[in-house]
């Protein structure tokens, strides 16, 4: 069960399963009641005792009030912990019903280098990747593709977030290549994305032994693949043959376009070079596959974008949350906590 914490607008609600043993609490008031008569009583046996200034000695050789503090304040908290927990506090929250495949393809071409999205595109693609692949729930799995005249599949998906992420922040400017074959990278990915679906199924089939009862066929996962790019694209496998063939395979291409309507230029080799932005490939790329296409002006545009799809690809339900092992392993952790103070200081 994978909970998103994303932020308090995530818990819709919280009540108690039995809110009746709350009236437990009543308890801390009747032991400070108990511990005040305790010390009042033997304030009274020592007056009786001893002179006035017999007793003033006495109460000045007393442990700081901290001190003496220290074991009711640690027995009320423990005691409130643990009739919380029994009262079963419950929260309201999403929970990821679902996993899902993903392929982020990533362009690495050198017209990545534009500065039209500052600092260029590459860096602030690369950065919003890397918020998008935290954002994941952790049975999400994610792979990586870095492509341009070449594809270099940098890893399958894996639900081993932070390894995707140490990737994306090694992709160095110095990394870029030339050319972009985005119909290149879309097969290779569709055939990744195979692959694993094809391992997945072999995996969890059990074996049928002499049983006349087939067994249960396992749900596949929504699998997704994630083109990042500026779009310019034309050699290699066909990119709308690539999309066409991800929609019979039920694998949904969503397209971010990377740059300005204008294009920019980039400094290659010494030479000054145009820079153009083909959005006409992306949107129709996303069209045949079934998914979505994105545009991005300004870096702050990515994280809105990904928030959109991650919406779309992870499927979250409202369930109910008991933290009641949580109030418990708080009140065993006050516990520690006040013999450790006892044996340090007392």
């Amino acid at each position: 069960m994978i909970i998103d914490w994303t932020g308090w607008r995530n818990i819709s609600g919280f009540f108690f399963e039995w809110p009746w043993a709350l009236l437990l609490l009543l308890l801390i008031p009747g032991f400070w009641w108990l511990y005040m008569r305790r010390i009042r009583q033997k304030l009274v046996r020592l007056s009786l005792q001893f002179s006035y200034a017999a007793v003033v000695e006495q109460i000045k050789a007393q442990p700081a009030l901290w001190k003496r503090l220290l074991l009711p304040l640690s027995v009320s908290a423990i005691i409130a912990l643990l009739v919380i927990g029994l009262a079963r506090p419950t929260v309201t929250a999403k929970v990821g019903v679902q996993s899902a495949d993903i392929m982020l393809v990533l362009d690495i071409s050198l017209s990545m280098l534009a500065e039209d999205i500052k600092p260029d595109r590459m860096n602030a693609a690369k950065e919003a990747a890397i918020q998008f692949v935290q954002s994941l729930p952790s049975d999400a799995r994610i792979g990586l593709e870095f492509f341009a005249g070449d594809n270099y599949v940098v890893s399958p998906p894996t639900s081993r977030h932070e390894e995707i992420i140490a990737y994306l922040r090694a992709l160095k400017r110095e990394d870029l290549k030339p050319r972009t074959e985005i119909g290149s990278a879309l097969r290779t990915a569709l055939q990744i994305l195979n692959q694993q679906s094809e391992s997945a199924v072999t995996t969890s089939t059990p074996k049928a032994e002499n049983t006349q009862q087939s067994a249960p066929t396992p749900s596949k996962p929504d699998q997704v693949i994630i083109l990042l790019s500026d779009g310019d694209s034309h050699e290699g496998f066909p990119w709308n043959e690539a999309a066409k063939q991800a929609r019979a395979a039920n694998v949904t291409i969503h397209t971010i376009g990377v740059g300005s309507a204008e294009g920019s230029s980039i400094v290659y080799q010494g030479v000054e070079l145009p820079v153009l932005f083909d959005e006409t490939t992306l949107r129709q790329t996303a069209e045949l596959g079934g998914g979505s296409y994105f545009r991005v002006f300004k870096k702050a545009d990515f994280r809105k974008v990904y928030e959109q799809i991650h919406q779309r690809t992870v499927h979250y339900e409202q369930r109910d949350i008991d933290l009641a092992f949580a109030m418990a392993g708080a009140g065993l952790l006050t516990l520690l906590i006040a013999l450790g103070l006892a044996i340090a200081f007392l």
